[in-house]
Parts: C-alpha cells; sequence; structure tokens
C-alpha cells in the first residue's frame, strides 16, 4: 500500500513542488495504523518460531498481539538479533522491542515498559551427583553463567570459579559435557524449552528461585507510545487476560519425573495398607490396655494426692532407711537442709548418731511403739549459719525394708532468735527500770557541780589558765545530766533534734573532754580537716565519738610499748567520714560479729556491754554507717560516716562533695603500723 502510495507521489512530482511532503505524509498517515515490535526468534518461551518456522509463537508474541488489540492497531512483526533490534529501535523503524531479558538496557533512545510478567533464576544441576538447594552451597564448585549476567561478582565473591556462556544453549551444553557442577539460569522457563527440544536428561532444577526477572518491553521514545502501551498492559491485567498468558507458557516445571514421581503413589498406597493392618493389629492391645489404664490413673491420682501432700508441707519430712541413708526428702527438707549440695545433711545424721553402725538400731530402741520421740538439735553452732530443729522420730512399716524411721522436723532457728531478741529487750527494760531510780539521786551532785562551777566561772577571771579547766568541768556536768536522761530509756527516742554540726569539731572537743587520760597517749590529730559539715544532735555526737575514743583507750592499757591515737577525717562523694584508730589488742573475727549487741563485752568486769550497742543506734539516728577494721594484735579502727552538707561549719568550714581518689577506701586497722605508733 505504502509503495502504491509513492508511485502516485512520483506522477504527482512532475507537477506539483510539494510532492515530496505528500509521500511524507502518506506513509506517516499509513504507519499510524499499524505496531511495529520487534522481537528475537530464539527466545523461548518469550518468542520463538512455530515447527514450520513460518510463525512466531511465545508469551511476549502474544502479550505484544493483545496490546496491539487493546490500542486497535494492526500488528508487524521484526525478526532480528538483539543488537540489530536495539539499531531499528534506535533508528526509528520499529516502535518496541519485547522478548530480551532486563540486562543493560539503559540507554536515551527508548524506555522500559515492565510487565507483571516473570521469570526465574534458578540452579540446575546434571543427574544426581550434585545437590544444591542454595547459592552458599555452591562456594567452591565450577558454575556456568551468561557472559554479562550480574550474578557473576556475586559469585566470584562466594569462592565459585566461573565458566561463562554466551547463550542458555550454550550453558546447557557445557553442563551436558561436565565443564562445570551446576549452571545458574537467567530464566528457568527459557532452558525448559531448550531442553525439551533437545531431549536433555537427567536435567534438574535445585531448589527453590533465587530470583524472579520481570519481562520488560523496550518502547522507542520517538513512537510517542509508552503512555498508551502502559494504560493497555493495565487494562489486560484488570482482565485477567496476563494471568491466563502466564499460566499457558509458564505453567511448565522442568523437573524430569523420578522413579519416585512415576510410582508414588502405588508404594503410598502400599504403605497405606500396612498401615492399616498396623492401626488394626493393636486396637485390640488398646482395648486390652484400656481397663488397665483406669485402674492406673486412680493409683496415680491417689499417690500424687499424698505425694503433693508430703512435697507441700512447710515441715522437713525424711524417710531414713536401715542403712541410715535419706530414701526420701520433701521440698522443705531439700531447701532447708540443701541435701543436693550436701549441706547439712551429713550433719543432722552426725547429731542424731555419732557412730554410723548401729545409729539407727538405737533410735528403734529408744522410739516408742504407739508415739513419736521428740529431741532438739543443733546443726553448725556457733557459725553465721547454724541452725536449729525440732524433729519428731517414729517408726515407719515399709515392706521393702525391715524397719525405717520417718523424720519430721521444724526450723526453729527464727524463733530462737526472736526468744533472744525478747529476752535482751526485757533486759533493756529492767535496766531502764534501774536507770530511772537512779537517775534521781546521780543528777542532784551533779546539779550540785554545776553550780558550783557557775560561780568559780563568775569569780575566775578570763585569762586564768582556771577558766577553761571550769568550762570543761560545766560542759561535761550537762553531757552526764543528759545521759542520765536517756539511760531512763535505753531505745533511742524515734525523733531527734538535728542542727548542722561538725564533726571535725565535735571530735577535738571530746580530746579536750579527755586530756588526762591522753597525757601517756601520743595523739595524731594531722589528718583531721577543718571542716567535716554534716546534720546531727551534738550531745549524741558528742557521746558516740566519746564512746570510740574511750573503747579504743581502753584496748591500749594493756600494750605498753604503743599508746597511740590516730584521728583522720575525709570529705568525699557527699559524704563525711571520722576514723578513730588505736594499736591495741584488736578484735577477732568472732568478737567483731558481737560487739554492737547489748551486754556483749570484751572487758570483762570492767565493762557493761552497752557502749557500742548506744553508739550504733546514735549512729541508726543520723542515718549513718559504723564500721570496723581490725585483726588480733594490730589495732583498730572505728569508721563513722555521715552524708555531708555544703556550707561553712565550725572552724574553717567549706563544702564536701569532692570526688573520692582512685582506688576507693583504704584498708583499715592500721594499729602498730600507723605513722602515730
Amino acid at each position: 500500500m505504502c509503495r502504491f502510495s509513492v508511485a502516485l507521489s512520483l506522477l504527482v512530482m512532475l507537477f506539483s513542488p510539494f510532492s515530496a511532503m505528500a509521500v511524507t505524509h502518506v506513509c506517516s498517515v499509513e504507519r499510524a495504523q499499524h505496531l511495529i515490535i520487534g522481537v528475537p526468534p530464539n527466545s523461548a518461551p518469550l518468542s520463538f518460531l512455530n515447527d514450520s518456522h513460518d510463525g512466531l509463537l511465545g508469551l511476549a508474541v502474544d502479550l505484544s498481539v493483545k496490546m496491539a488489540e487493546t490500542l486497535g492497531k494492526n500488528i508487524v512483526f521484526v525478526q532480528s538479533n538483539a543488537r540489530k533490534l536495539e539499531q531499528k529501535l534506535q533508528r526509528g523503524e520499529i516502535d518496541a522491542v519485547v522478548g530480551l531479558m532486563p540486562v543493560n538496557l539503559k540507554n536515551d533512545f527508548s524506555d522500559v515498559l515492565v510487565t507483571p510478567l516473570a521469570l526465574n533464576r534458578a540452579i540446575i544441576v546434571m543427574g544426581q551427583e550434585h545437590q544444591f538447594s542454595m547459592e552458599r552451597e555452591l562456594a567452591g564448585h565450577r558454575v556456568i553463567l551468561q557472559r554479562g549476567d550480574t550474578y557473576i561478582p556475586k559469585m566470584l565473591d562466594m569462592g565459585c570459579t566461573i565458566v561463562q556462556a554466551d547463550s542458555i544453549t550454550n550453558a546447557l551444553n557445557r553442563l551436558q559435557a561436565g565443564e562445570a557442577d551446576a549452571y545458574i539460569a537467567s530464566s528457568v522457563e527459557m532452558a525448559f524449552h531448550i531442553v525439551q527440544s533437545k531431549a536433555y536428561r537427567n536435567v534438574r532444577v535445585m531448589g527453590g528461585s533465587l530470583e524472579r526477572i520481570p519481562m520488560v518491553m523496550m518502547v522507542g521514545r520517538h513512537s510517542g507510545l509508552l503512555e498508551s502501551m502502559t494504560s493497555a498492559l493495565v487494562k489486560l491485567e484488570e482482565s485477567g487476560e496476563v494471568e491466563r498468558l502466564r499460566a499457558k507458557w509458564l505453567g511448565r516445571s522442568l523437573y524430569v519425573p523420578s522413579l519416585w514421581e512415576q510410582y508414588r503413589y502405588h508404594l503410598l498406597g502400599g504403605v497405606a495398607l500396612l498401615a492399616c493392618v498396623f492401626l488394626a493389629s493393636i486396637a485390640w492391645i488398646y482395648a486390652l490396655k484400656r481397663q488397665v489404664r483406669k485402674v492406673s490413673r486412680r493409683l496415680i491420682r491417689s499417690e500424687r494426692k499424698y505425694r503433693d501432700l508430703i512435697e507441700e508441707s512447710p515441715d522437713i519430712i525424711l524417710l531414713l532407711d536401715a542403712d541410715g541413708h535419706i530414701s526420701l526428702s520433701n521440698r522443705a527438707a531439700r531447701n532447708v537442709l540443701r541435701i543436693a549440695e550436701s549441706g547439712y545433711s551429713a550433719m543432722l545424721m552426725d547429731a542424731l548418731c555419732r557412730e554410723t553402725e548401729g545409729c539407727l538400731e538405737r533410735f528403734v530402741e529408744l522410739i516408742p511403739p504407739q508415739g513419736a520421740l521428740r529431741r532438739e538439735i543443733t546443726l553448725a553452732g556457733g557459725t553465721e549459719e547454724e541452725l536449729i530443729l525440732e524433729v519428731n522420730l517414729f517408726m515407719a512399716d515399709l515392706e521393702a525394708s525391715p524397719y525405717a524411721i520417718c523424720l519430721i522436723g521444724r526450723d526453729m532457728t527464727e524463733r530462737r532468735r526472736l526468744d533472744k531478741q525478747v529476752m535482751e529487750m526485757e533486759r533493756l527494760a529492767v535496766l531502764g527500770k534501774l536507770a530511772a531510780g537512779v537517775a534521781h539521786e546521780i543528777n542532784n551532785p551533779i546539779g550540785i557541780v554545776m553550780a558550783n562551777a557557775e560561780l568559780a566561772l563568775e569569780d575566775c577571771p578570763e585569762d586564768s589558765p582556771i577558766a577553761p579547766l571550769l568550762r570543761a568541768i560545766h560542759r561535761n556536768g550537762e553531757r552526764a545530766v543528759n545521759t542520765t536522761k536517756r539511760l531512763m530509756h535505753i531505745a533511742l527516742p524515734g525523733s531527734v533534734q538535728h542542727e548542722r554540726q561538725n564533726l571535725a569539731d565535735v571530735a577535738r572537743d571530746a580530746l579536750l573532754f579527755l586530756k588526762p587520760r591522753l597525757r601517756a597517749v601520743k595523739v595524731d590529730e594531722s589528718l583531721l580537716p577543718a571542716s567535716l559539715p554534716m546534720r546531727g544532735n551534738r550531745t549524741l555526737l558528742e557521746q558516740l565519738v566519746l564512746n570510740l575514743l574511750i573503747n579504743a583507750l581502753d584496748s591500749m592499757d594493756e600494750n605498753e610499748n604503743c599508746r597511740a591515737l590516730v584521728l583522720e577525717g575525709r570529705c568525699a562523694d557527699g559524704r563525711v567520714t571520722l576514723d578513730v584508730s588505736d594499736c591495741g589488742r584488736g578484735i577477732g573475727e568472732a568478737d567483731r560479729k558481737k560487739i554492737f549487741e547489748p551486754f556483749f563485752s570484751t572487758k570483762g568486769s570492767k565493762g557493761f556491754g552497752l557502749g557500742l550497742y548506744i553508739s550504733s543506734h546514735i549512729v541508726k539516728v543520723h542515718e549513718g554507717e559504723l564500721e570496723v577494721y581490725s585483726a588480733p594484735g594490730a589495732g583498730a579502727t572505728m569508721s563513722l560516716s555521715f552524708r555531708a552538707v555544703t556550707g561553712e561549719y565550725g572552724r574553717g568550714g567549706g563544702p564536701c562533695f569532692e570526688k573520692r581518689a582512685a582506688g576507693g577506701r583504704r584498708p583499715r586497722g592500721r594499729g602498730a603500723s600507723s605513722p602515730a605508733s
């Protein structure tokens, strides 16, 4: 038709100067009615020649025909290889190209239209020698990839040896020849058609799809058809035509049927028959055992009920066999006696009987026939892990043993500790009543001493050396009055008036009070800073520091070679610390755990055991800490620590929130090794 138009135009050229323009217009009108698509004839199943080689088939061909029908145009296919088709598209001789894989399709003369159809990348092997289900299993193997495939760098990084092929056919031929262990096909669907056409045997696809590669169309920009072809593709997808084409061309598999795939239904039928015979054979067994199972359930429930009753009991329950071994224990016994760790269980048997042989026989003689034998035993006595048990022993009738003893015990450790505390509180109450009775008699002479001291101070000049001594007598008289008041209730009051204090001043005043006793003692207060600011009650703090100093002096009375006292103060991390160190006889490990208990004293008849007890209560009232660092023969250090406050107090004053130097608190208990000693 276009040739006829050209001939007609040549005739018109003889008569008109505008004949060339007419020919161009006629051809452009003719082409506007056609959709010219370029396809490669050897890209099955996208585009390939039929058996007679006179027509095109394939997924891309059918999709192009459907799109042309949607656009209302006649379709014309141009067959050539990929390179020539791109050149034709660049010159504008064709409108679009289909049937190409999306590799290096970017250029400046066409646009890429991505279709909803996709091809699958997969691993193909030959025979049964190699089994690969994923990419990382190919590491160290020879792998075939098409030249220019984007998977080549990835497989090289995994340590594969790459064999490059020019086409899918060339890759399958090399795989058939054994040049590689596997072939990663960029389109398993294209490989399927080649395998079918060449009748390859033992070709298998391993694993699932590694990647889905969409089928694309290259649309020439000069044609202006990108928008209309996109719209046509959307309509085909909405109508379900794209899904029908996918089922038509991509619905087949590359797997070659194996013996299992061919005869699996026969094998499954035989297995099902054997399973029916097996089920029938066990049905009558189940029927016979059903009644036995019902009886067993009743027995299990009954046993579980009594087991739970024993297991959840808060008392210790043990069953001892004829050899003295524990054959049964409940949870309370395992937790308290720590049987799994061999904790108290060995101590328990030793406490019940000192000799292993014949132990239970003697208990059998002691246990009454119709009653129980009650005993209270102590395990690990005198240690921090002391355990007091109240046990009841009675005979258990067991068929498997000639006799056995059942032991039911109760942990009485906490009960005895509470009883001890009650006794101590009663003793404190008696002491309080005694203090209330003598307080009046003590206050009277103290009042006379204070009155005379005041009169003497009035007549004494300020510059007299006796004036400081008289003031010290008056202050200590006041402290004695306050002390007698506190003795009336040993348990310190819950609310104490706290004011801003300087713990360093309190320590210096305490040294002044004890000046007569310090004449033969070397005192080092050079480590005591000017200010240790805190909040507290002045009278209680004076009594606290005096108690610590008096204890330190008492501990050095028996040591003539070393009589030194060191006072050290620190301000760090928001706390004030006062250490009182001596070089006395020190405190043993056992005594160090009891020195804060009431009425405990290492001084024998010289002490009542209340000084450190009251001191610990004073520290608790001030929300502080009192720690002891000592070793026998190496002196002792009493360390007081309270929360610091900012501001200026007493002599010097100043803030107390500097950070402590690296290394933390240094060891105490310096004693004879201190600089003052």
